[in-house]
């Protein structure tokens, strides 16, 4: 499996899953298990999640405009939507690279 390196100490110590819940630069981040400094996702995850997202909005609106609002019709907006987290999710996991969080903690 695949390790994502530490911004911080350069050590490969995230796996896939644990980058994808990361979070953006404003969330809190997750610890590196070896220097314990808290790293996120780049500027790449909130640029493709607002793409994804605003297509998503497009088609759900086009279909809630253009359709009778029929149960099939429901179904597929659903279905856009969770295929849009699952696009983020999936990017996140995958591609890009971690950085250091921007907030600032207490």
């Amino acid at each position: 499996m695949k390790r994502f390196t530490c911004p911080h100490c350069g050590e490969p110590s995230f796996t896939p899953l644990q980058k994808a819940l990361a979070g953006s630069l404003r969330s809190r981040g997750k610890p590196c298990p070896h220097c314990g400094k808290r790293c996120c996702n780049s500027m790449a995850s909130i640029y493709f999640s607002t793409v994804v997202s605003l297509i998503a909005f497009v088609s759900i609106m086009a279909i809630y405009l253009l359709s009778d609002n029929s149960l099939p019709y429901i179904l597929i907006m659903a279905a856009i939507i969770a295929g849009s987290l699952l696009l983020n999710f999936l990017f996140n996991m995958f591609f890009g690279k971690l950085v250091q969080p921007i907030r600032i903690m207490n």
